[in-house]
């Protein structure tokens, strides 16, 4: 007779580490579900899956560029630049190109990687350059977020902002204006 399985702490554990994590991705995809549900139901033509399905990715992009940088409102920009509340700044600095500003929830707001005084002159740059081969903001910020083969170890140019302005500027040549 072989003695009876005893569970190592340590698997017991791990099982129980792995069931709570199937229980919040139910908990969060039915979240999900919910939320999109009325949103399709609402839209007057059929949606492929694909589409879907890009634009819940992307959703998710934005998300993680808020986590990582933040998204901040227009006041919030204006108070990291030192002009307290003031938040008609960051939309002047916006509609004037010095800035990148992204529509989210109603609203433009601000990744917090420009709002420093070092980077402002090459985000100016960036933006001049967007315009000229018209690229939106939300595709600046896309594309500065992004791992990019022009870049050092295929590395985001967002990391580059301040290090290495010179790189992120012919990459974002190289990107927005391509030669064929």
């Amino acid at each position: 007779m072989s003695a009876p399985d005893v569970e190592s702490p340590s698997a017991a554990h791990e099982r129980d580490r792995v069931a709570q994590l199937y229980r919040r991705w139910a908990r969060e995809s039915a979240q999900g579900l919910s939320s999109l549900a009325p949103a399709m139901a609402g839209a007057e033509i059929a949606v492929s899956p694909q589409l879907a399905r890009s634009a819940q990715a992307t959703e998710n992009v934005w998300r993680e560029i808020e986590d990582e940088f933040g998204l901040f409102t227009s006041t919030e920009a204006a108070e990291r630049m030192g002009y307290g509340g003031n938040r008609a700044w960051a939309s002047a600095q916006r509609r004037a190109g010095k800035l990148v500003g992204v529509r989210r929830g109603g609203a433009y707001r601000y990744p917090a990687f420009q709002l420093d005084p070092e980077v402002m002159p090459l985000i100016a740059e960036l933006v001049a350059l967007a315009r000229e081969h018209d690229w939106s903001d939300e595709s600046v910020v896309l594309w500065l977020c992004s791992p990019s083969g022009w870049m050092p170890e295929g590395r985001r140019p967002v990391e580059f902002l301040r290090e290495d302005a010179d790189a992120v500027r012919a990459s974002a040549e190289l990107a927005m204006a391509p030669q064929w």
